[in-house]
Parts: structure tokens; sequence; C-alpha cells
């Protein structure tokens, strides 16, 4: 799974305005599983295999496993600009 710094970055670049869950995710750590995921969800729907799907999957992943959540302490400390590994375990 990936790390709260790679969670923070990728909702950063994929977020869709200062009203949208991926934005709040990516300020503050705060998870609205349910608006988060769709907003994941519409962005796949327009992407073909890649790197960027991958790191779609991954913060899809993210959110579901973190579930629903206020904004975490020192959140905007994190970040992580390393790739999206798979696991094929």
């Amino acid at each position: 799974m990936i790390s709260d710094g790679q969670a923070r970055r990728i909702a950063s670049d994929w977020h869709g305005g200062m009203s949208s869950a991926l934005y709040s995710l990516a300020s503050s750590g705060a998870i609205d599983l349910d608006h988060a995921r769709d907003e994941i969800s519409r962005e796949l729907q327009s992407l073909d295999v890649g790197e960027v799907r991958r790191e779609l999957l991954a913060l899809d992943k993210y959110v579901r496993t973190a579930g629903e959540r206020t904004a975490v302490a020192e959140w905007f400390r994190l970040w992580d600009d390393s790739p999206v590994s798979v696991n094929h375990t």
C-alpha cells in the first residue's frame, strides 16, 4: 500500500478544487470516503492503463483502507515523490 506522503501527493495532483474530497485529503489528510472514491472513479474512467492509472488505483485502495477520518496532525509535513510500486503477492 502507498504511504501517507504518496497519498497526499497523488490527491494533490488529482483534486478538483478547494471543495473536492481529494483536496481535503491532500491538504489535511481528512477522508470523506464516499466522495473521495467517487472522484477517483470519475478520473479512472477517462484513463487507459498506465502509471497514472496505477497511482489512482493505489489511492483508491488507500482511502478504502484508511476509511472515513478527520484531519491528521502534521499532515502538511508528509510528501513522497517515489513511484507507486505494484505488489504481485
